[in-house]
């Protein structure tokens, strides 16, 4: 799990705009996080974040969702949320451990290869 004691200034700096443009629209239902998760991405690459941020940025906003709607979805919506966030956001697939409540782990997929 990422701590901001592990990150460098510029990723600090990625984490505080995530929650910032988060909290000004928390997306926890999947119509409005169709479209508001990709913008995000798009924000955040604007403000310099790489390829190889999105491993962070992505744990730190499933923690975010998980955190802000932990009482109010449905096992559905939240299968339908995360799936939304690796496509849109993290552009890979991943797995994640919640125990009662709190986001526990976030296993990656391997990168997409390029030829």
């Amino acid at each position: 799990m990422i701590t901001r004691k592990n990150l460098d200034e510029r990723q600090g700096r990625l984490l505080n705009l995530l929650t910032a443009l988060f909290e000004q629209q928390p997306i926890l239902d999947p119509t409005s996080a169709a479209a508001v998760y990709p913008q995000l991405r798009v924000d955040l690459m604007a403000a310099g974040a790489t390829e190889g941020d999105f491993e962070y940025l992505t744990e730190y906003l499933i923690g975010l969702v998980i955190e802000h709607g932990s009482a109010l979805s449905t096992r559905e919506t939240w299968r339908g949320l995360l799936d939304l966030i690796s496509t849109g956001f993290a552009c890979r697939g991943f797995s994640v451990l919640v125990e009662r409540g709190v986001l526990v782990a976030v296993d990656f997929a391997a990168p997409p290869t390029r030829h």
